[in-house]
Formats: C-alpha cells, sequence, structure tokens
C-alpha cells in the first residue's frame, strides 16, 4: 500500500505515534479538525470523514480515545467532593478510564457488526466511530464539569446513578439529549459511508447507542458499586 512509510497521527503505522512531534501535530491541527468538522457540518462533513481512506484514520482514533480515557481518568478527581476524593485510588479513577474506553469499543464493534451484514466493515475505521462518539462523553464530563463549579451538592455518587443526575441537573437534560443525539448521528453517518441503507441507519443507529451505553452502566455496576473496594 502506499504512503507505508509515513509518520505522524495520519499514518496507520503505530511506529512513532507518541512521539512528541506527532502529538503536537494532533492536538494542533488534526483533533481541531475533526472537531470543526463534526460540529459545523454535522451530516455531510462528517460522513466525508468516514468516507475518507486517507492515512490517519487508525492513529487518529487511538489518540482520540487516549484522550477520552485520560480525561475520565482525571474528571472524577475534580469532580469529587473534598471528603470523598480522598478516598479516590488510582485504581478507582482507572476505573472510570477503563468505562470510558469500553464504551468506545462497544461502540466500534456494533458498528463493525452491523456493516459486515450491510456495509463495507474494517476495524481499524470503525474505531474511529467509537472515537468520536467518545466526544460525546467528553462534552458529558464538561458539562458535570459546569455543574460542579456553578452548581450545588454534585458529587461522585451522582455519576453511580442516573437517577441522582436527573434529580439535580434535571434543567441540563436537554444538553444529555444533545449528546446523545450527536452520537446517533456519529454513528448513522459511520454506516452511511460505508453504504448502508439510510433506513437502516436511521432506525438502528440509536439502538445502537442505547444498547453500547446500556452494556457499560452494566460493566459500570459491578466496577464501581460501594462494595467493590477503591
Amino acid at each position: 500500500m502506499k504512503n507505508s512509510n509515513q509518520s505522524g497521527p495520519g499514518s496507520d503505522d503505530l511506529k512513532g505515534l507518541m512521539n512528541r512531534e506527532n502529538l503536537k501535530d494532533f492536538y494542533k491541527k488534526q483533533l481541531p479538525a475533526l472537531l470543526k468538522t463534526v460540529f459545523i457540518e454535522p451530516i455531510n462533513g462528517t460522513c466525508r470523514i468516514f468516507k475518507g481512506e486517507g492515512a490517519g484514520t487508525y492513529g487518529n482514533a487511538l489518540l482520540l480515545i487516549g484522550t477520552t480515557m485520560l480525561l475520565y481518568f482525571i474528571g472524577p478527581y475534580l469532580l469529587a467532593g473534598k471528603y470523598l476524593r480522598e478516598m479516590l485510588s488510582f485504581g478507582a479513577l482507572f476505573k472510570f478510564a477503563l468505562l470510558a474506553g469500553i464504551f468506545v469499543l462497544l461502540v466500534s464493534l456494533l458498528s463493525f457488526g452491523i456493516k459486515t451484514f450491510n456495509g463495507k466493515p474494517a476495524f481499524k475505521q470503525e474505531l474511529l466511530t467509537g472515537a468520536l462518539c467518545g466526544v460525546g462523553l467528553i462534552l458529558l464530563l464538561f458539562i458535570l464539569l459546569l455543574v460542579r463549579i456553578f452548581g450545588n451538592g454534585l458529587d461522585m455518587y451522582d455519576l453511580m446513578s442516573p437517577g441522582g443526575i436527573i434529580q439535580r441537573i434535571g434543567f441540563l437534560l436537554i444538553l444529555v439529549l444533545y449528546i446523545y443525539l450527536f452520537m446517533v448521528n456519529i454513528f448513522q453517518q459511520s454506516l452511511r459511508a460505508s453504504g448502508t441503507s439510510d433506513t437502516i441507519g436511521w432506525y438502528i443507529s440509536p439502538i445502537a447507542i442505547l444498547l453500547a451505553g446500556y452494556l457499560t452502566m452494566k460493566i459500570a455496576q459491578s466496577l464501581l458499586t460501594p462494595s467493590t473496594p477503591f
């Protein structure tokens, strides 16, 4: 394949992916360009991202997934109250990061599975589907951080209880709905780019995101229950 010796986040070759220059290029150029496209051109622009066969899909996906997990490692510590923060260990924070990675991976697997029957699957390409849905997770974390700063009484237990979040920040549910629809659109445009019919994409994308979220929450229950030692 051509461009096999190309380096940087724009190359499927992982050699040197964590190089300082590659990271600098990703965060200064690649990531802003991706975000600009998915937010300013959410339909056609996002679809073009998935149709593009240029080098960079795999590397960008891995770096974006890593960024999401890193933020979910740091974010819960910032969200925790003063006393609960003292109880958090490295292991507990790692679990939050792991859950973010699990959600992204589940989205990628569901996308791959659907395209196996109705499109053109390529698992490395599907990692970008999950990675871009991870942007939705980052938006959710950002909203919770804002509520933590400007709101009253939000603590780590709210993160473990959807009911707690609804009760405490009900006025922000519309933003949570936006995040869900953002992920649905990412998934739908990924299917569309692979040749999956629009009808199938329209109906199955919301279900796929809900299923990935449900499975992640079931895993979270076993990892984050109070009886589980930190």
